[in-house]
């Protein structure tokens, strides 16, 4: 079972004024990314609560005045996420493998 509560980490449409008109688009896609990451890092035992908080502030910190994010389709800002799980998950293996 998954306790991690995202609900701190969610922005609004005030968070994202950057965008003017599609501010609330670009919060419903920062926000559709952060529960992607955790429901993507969900038990698995690699994604500590600081590896997700961690991955957390920097997706919302990349993203915060990206034009991608209201210009990309939701799907594609989840695939985004899934891809991007995976190769930091890929990344620490290899890199285990290697001082191994």
């Amino acid at each position: 079972m998954d306790d991690f509560d995202i609900r701190p980490y969610l922005v609004d449409v005030t968070d994202m004024d950057f965008f003017e008109d599609e501010a609330e688009i670009a919060a419903d896609h920062l926000n559709l990314m952060l529960y992607t990451i955790v429901q993507q890092t969900a038990d698995i035992e690699f994604w500590t609560f600081e590896k997700r908080e961690q991955l957390i502030l920097e997706i919302s910190e990349l993203w915060l005045r990206e034009p991608g994010l209201v210009e990309a389709e939701s799907d594609e800002l989840e695939d985004y996420i899934t891809h991007l799980v995976q190769r930091i998950e890929q990344d620490d293996q290899a890199t285990e493998n290697d001082e191994g």
